[in-house]
């Protein structure tokens, strides 16, 4: 732009001026969102952690027994492999497997497990017994 090209151009209003800050305001606000990101968060494997979700519900002579699994660690995890083993007066009564094909760091899973037999009645494990890299 020639010193002639800016002699002719208006002054800038004020509604210009106001987005001009806005936009500064906003664009601080991402690269500050950015770099508390990068400085803060969670290095290393996956840490993934199964849980109990909720309350067991007897439905049609099956138990269903809901669970949650996190992502607690710091890199994604592929294929997270999540059983159950019921095991009641010693014998095992149920099992159950589920697969989840992908968990970011931070994610959280929820599904549920059906038994045949009540879960009170005996010992519930679960268990994330296996994850690959993506």
């Amino acid at each position: 732009m020639s010193a002639r090209d800016r002699a002719e151009r208006p002054p800038r209003t004020t509604a210009e001026w106001i987005t001009l800050g806005v936009s500064i305001v906003l664009v601080g606000l991402v690269l500050a969102v950015i770099v508390v990101a990068w400085v803060t968060g969670s290095e290393g494997p996956p840490d993934l952690v199964v849980e109990r979700d909720g309350p067991v519900v007897v439905e049609g002579g099956r138990w269903r027994v809901p669970f949650a699994v996190h992502n607690d660690g710091g890199e994604a995890a592929d294929q997270v492999q999540v059983v159950a083993e019921l095991v009641i007066d010693g014998k095992v009564e149920g099992e159950g497997e589920q697969t989840f094909p992908f968990m970011s760091s931070g994610d959280t899973e929820r599904g549920e497990f059906l038994f045949g037999k009540d879960p009170a009645d005996g010992t519930l494990t679960l268990e994330v017994v296996s994850w690959s890299e993506p």
